[in-house]
């Protein structure tokens, strides 16, 4: 089931009235702030953005209809007809739930493309807007997929810990995955009882864990791409039923390795069966409180952040002896108050990466951090305002042979709003579009990739030929940058270097070819070695220059 509502009517200088000089709008849309969206988790929400804008800059222009088919069941208000003044701006936000994998494609039948559902769009919506002399239509795309299996990259998977104040979880555990870029937590789903120690297998690249709720004995589970939770086998353990597990992570050999707080119990675990393969008391001559830890790939050790100390600590899981690093961690060169780190991942480069708050006033800011693990201390490469999450897991090793994720590549939307990513494309040399010119400085590569394809910058609306060429001089310069930046092949681009060839039938077959490449690997996760910790939509739209085609 798909449920609507209006938010809220943002509107930027408009007023009732009766009557207006009539002139041109702009209707535009974005879907959680995109041109095209990708769903593969579900539930999901979606957000729409629709406005309507008076791009006469002297005059005022009666908004006399705005409109959205699939959107029908969302009420506009106040309604139209509405004048705006010269420059200004109505905008409306609907918010649509999407329950399954199934109802998303249930949309592309009942949505105005005929052409839909398809490999590449599984609806779209349209919004438009009306006037007395004409109208404005603006869409967006959004691709439903099946939620996908899990593979071994840089994926960082958060479970919640929602607990009482001894600890004990008070709700289903419940699994997200975290993009170190925006920030943004995109949940997978709900398993139906509370786990901790979340952990990657690279054998089989999947998600264990260790269900506990201080009460009943704990359980060794499997948890699926969506968080559903399977049982394995009872825990055997000679800790207490009512411990609870903290920690989790899986050895070289595939094996895993949990951790009890209360009772500083270390166990190996048969991932197949369940079985304990042996269990031992850990040895620190120092309080000893960690919520998560990650195995090194370069050292085989376990590393944690030692929240009683307030320094990064070192475990051995084959003798369970446990050192802490000689000084107190450091938070961007500083000494920070009280630090909770509550998820630890380590990838595959051997690089390590903490989850938590900083110290008491950042008790609901959470913040992504890359450890120095030879010194112990922290930088800081996110901050949000998100609630604390309990355990954090990764694919630290690679297996010769495991299946491999599709390449990396991403959209012109990551490059039109990461210019570290944009600038280290650039730096390879200036891009070559063949006849539709060259690309070699950021304003003008942000220009190509946020350029309008219906209406240039002066408002001049543009032929379907000038359309074509920015449609397609995008999604190339994109691909250029797809291959620079993850080293993903480009598709040929010989084409664009005979002017000839640019007709509309084979510029709108190159595009699209295009386009289904710089989409075909956003499932794989970004490498963290890129360090793109930061995008900024509305900067980089600043800074872009008109091309000219």
């Amino acid at each position: 089931m798909m449920k609507r509502k209006w938010l809220a009517l943002l509107f930027i200088g408009a007023v009732w009235a009766s009557q207006a000089w009539a002139n041109d709008f702009r209707a535009g849309q974005f879907v959680n702030g995109l041109k095209q969206y990708t769903v593969d988790a579900y539930p999901a929400t979606l957000r729409f953005t629709l406005t309507a804008t008076n791009i006469d800059p002297a005059l005022p222009s009666e908004l006399y209809a705005a409109v959205d088919p699939l959107l029908q069941s969302c009420t506009l208000a106040p309604q139209p007809p509405l004048v705006v003044p010269p420059g200004g701006q109505v905008t409306y936000q609907c918010e649509v739930q999407v329950q399954s994998y199934g109802n998303c494609l249930s949309l592309g039948e009942h949505d105005s493309n005929p052409a839909t559902p398809n490999n590449e769009v599984t609806f779209t919506s349209t919004f438009s807007v009306i006037w007395a002399a004409g109208a404005s239509h603006a869409g967006t795309n959004v691709l439903c997929l099946p939620q996908p299996a899990l593979f071994c990259d840089d994926t960082v998977y958060l479970s919640s810990a929602a607990t009482s104040p001894e600890g004990r979880p008070t709700e289903p555990t419940r699994l997200s995955i975290f993009d170190p870029a925006t920030g943004a937590l995109t949940p997978r789903g709900e398993a139906s009882l509370p786990y901790d120690a979340l952990a990657f297998n690279h054998f089989d690249n999947a998600l264990y864990a260790i269900a506990a709720d201080g009460v009943s004995p704990p359980r060794f589970i499997r948890v699926g791409p969506d968080g559903a939770a399977s049982v394995i086998a009872p825990l055997d353990t000679a800790a207490p039923r009512t411990s609870l597990w903290t920690a989790g992570t899986f050895l070289k050999d595939g094996t895993y390795v949990g951790f009890e707080h209360g009772s500083q119990r270390l166990i190996r675990v048969d991932p197949s069966t369940g079985q304990t393969l042996s269990e031992q008391q850990v040895s620190a001559p120092f309080d000893l409180r960690m919520t998560d830890f990650a195995v090194s790939p370069r050292d085989g050790l376990l590393y944690a952040f030692n929240n009683a100390t307030q320094r990064l600590t070192r475990l051995d899981p084959l003798t369970g002896v446990a050192t802490d690093f000689a000084a107190p961690a450091r938070i961007d060169g500083k000494a920070p108050a009280n630090p909770v780190m509550s998820a630890a991942v380590f990838t595959r480069d051997g690089e390590l990466f903490l989850y938590g708050a900083k110290g008491p006033d950042d008790a609901r800011s959470s913040g992504f951090h890359a450890v120095d693990v030879t010194t112990g201390d922290l930088t800081t490469l996110s901050q949000k305002p998100v609630p604390p999450f309990g355990d954090g897991a990764m694919c630290a090793f690679y297996l010769w042979g495991a299946p491999r994720p599709q390449p990396a590549t991403r959209d012109r939307g990551f490059f039109g709003s990461s210019e570290s990513a944009l600038l280290e494309c650039l730096f390879h040399g200036p891009v070559s579009l063949g006849a539709l010119g060259e690309v070699s400085t950021l304003p003008g590569a942000l220009g190509v990739l946020w350029a309008n394809p219906a209406i240039a910058s002066n408002h001049a609306r543009r032929t379907p030929e000038e359309s074509m060429k920015v449609r397609t001089a995008r999604e190339a310069l994109t691909a250029v940058c797809n291959e620079r930046f993850f080293g993903t092949p480009a598709p040929d681009l010989s084409a664009l270097e005979d002017p000839a060839s640019l007709d509309l039938a084979r510029m709108e077959a190159l595009r699209q070819e295009l386009e289904r490449h710089n989409h075909s690997g956003r499932r794989t996760a970004i490498p963290l070695r890129k360090r793109i910790f930061a995008v900024d939509p509305l900067r980089a739209m600043e800074r872009a220059e008109e091309p000219r085609f």
